[in-house]
């Protein structure tokens, strides 16, 4: 290699979905919510859609092995890397993991499986790490399998993704306000009286994500059922924290997405639409050259630049997101909150860098499934080829699946569970099929959608949303 050549330097991709539960303060109170296994174990396998981050030398490390077939039609499409994994749900010859060695942190089984990654991977002593997100398991993993290249703390990450700091950071900035920050139940109860005279309000968890420690309040009955809520457990020692803030009647949910080099340089990456279903997280695509426009002219671009430079003095450095809000009235609400990790709208941004290679845009998506009794993920491959709604060479149109784990992993582990302890059925096991829509146009897009539902009900499988 001549020395003028550019050496590259390999990227170790992996981490943990939902890091805010791992950063979230176990002495603080938390709101009322339905626990759901089935749920946790989907955002557990989901770190099988970091791929489009690697490159043919880089390393995609996962939590489950991920299906052959889609693996195979991935590189097909020329997305190329290195796959590693803790677990093989698939292989019956191999004991089921424990629940509570399954559900830790990607980089805690990392660290206790190194002979499966790092022995490989010594000789690599310019590697970088490239994490989901940072957590405390993050920092211990470096500090036996490094080294890596430079991370922020870890205290610096969790509190530049609390929704306590991008809402001071608004004030710090000179932008409007919304949230009202409180920490005791009777706090809740006086500010949200006030707000509830004008509409409903947000009662927001410091580290609530999509679907999970948001609760919309719109009436008095309820807030004071919440409040007691709180207070049972104040009395038991916890601590109330949480961001009031007014229902703001939206027009468009979008998200930038920017990398701050540990120098202080901004790299800006793309600004995604998101297709949000209330509360819950429906799917992001690029938006388009209007849209830049009409950002471009509220000076949105300009707020972006103010709060990402306080967030570099404040330390951090990094893959951001911020969620932003266009209102029905207009207005422009530049910091809904800040996702200081990589997040869905940067994982389109980046599969969009292979598709407008051929002047096509994706749209990345998902649907909750009940899959029928026997159901493989080789068997949805098969049938979306045979019906042509399968994107099968680059630049052409359909669907592209991006996930095959959280499909089947509840499948995989109810029907072992059930073989090993000789329980009973117990009803359709729930799985995500998240895909990447390409298409001429919206209405392309939507029609491969109706393709797509329609494919699957004559599978068999239920689509809840």
């Amino acid at each position: 290699m001549s020395s003028v050549e550019a050496v590259v330097i390999p990227h170790i991709v992996m981490g943990s979905f939902d890091p805010e539960t791992r950063w979230r303060d176990p002495n603080l109170a938390r709101l009322p919510a339905m626990p759901d296994p089935d749920r946790e174990s989907i955002v557990l396998c989901m770190d099988e859609l970091l791929f489009p981050f690697c490159g043919p030398l880089d390393i995609l490390y996962s939590r489950c092995k991920i299906d052959p077939t889609l693996q195979a039609y991935l590189n097909g499409l020329g997305f190329s890397f290195r796959a590693h994994y803790r677990f093989d749900l698939s292989d019956e010859k191999i004991p089921l993991p424990e629940q509570d060695i399954f559900k830790q942190c990607m980089f805690k089984l990392a660290n206790d499986q190194d002979e499966h990654l790092r022995p490989a991977e010594r000789g690599l002593q310019a590697a970088i790490l490239s994490p989901y997100a940072i957590t405390a398991d993050t920092e211990a993993y470096l500090q036996t399998a490094g080294p890596y290249g430079p991370l922020p703390d870890l205290a610096t990450v969790v509190r530049v993704n609390s929704k306590i700091y991008s809402n001071q950071l608004l004030a710090r900035i000179g932008e409007k306000c919304y949230g009202t920050e409180t920490n005791i139940a009777a706090e809740i109860e006086a500010v949200g009286t006030r707000l509830l005279m004008e509409g409903s309000y947000l009662l927001k968890d410091p580290f609530g994500v999509s679907g999970k420690g948001n609760l919309l309040i719109d009436n008095a009955a309820m807030q004071r059922r919440i409040a007691d809520h709180l207070r049972k457990q104040e009395i038991n020692g916890l601590r109330s924290h949480f961001l009031l803030e007014p229902l703001l009647l939206k027009e468009t949910d979008f998200s930038s997405h920017w990398f701050i080099r540990e120098s202080g340089e901004i790299e800006f990456i793309s600004v995604q639409r998101m297709i949000n279903h209330q509360q819950n997280y429906g799917g992001s695509i690029r938006a388009d050259e209007a849209f830049i426009r009409l950002l471009e002219d509220a000076d949105y671009f300009l707020v972006m630049e103010k709060a990402l430079r306080m967030l570099s003095e404040d330390g951090y450095h990094g893959f951001v997101c911020f969620d932003s809000m266009l209102l029905k009235n207009g207005e422009l609400v530049s910091i809904v909150e800040i996702n200081a990790r990589k997040s869905m709208g940067l994982i389109n941004a980046y599969l969009d860098k292979v598709w407008e290679q051929y002047g096509v845009t994706g749209w990345l998506t998902f649907l909750s499934l009940g899959l029928p009794e026997g159901f493989a993920f080789e068997r949805l491959l098969q049938a979306l080829s045979e019906s042509g709604l399968l994107l099968t060479t680059p630049g052409g149109y359909g669907i592209v699946p991006l996930s095959s784990n959280t499909v089947m992993v509840n499948e995989l582990l109810g029907r072992r569970r059930m073989a090993e302890s000789g329980q009973n059925k117990r009803g359709m096991p729930k799985g995500r099929l998240y895909v990447s829509v390409v298409g001429r146009d919206d209405e392309h897009r939507s029609e491969l959608m109706r393709g797509l539902r329609q494919l699957l009900t004559d599978l068999s499988v239920r689509v809840y949303n």
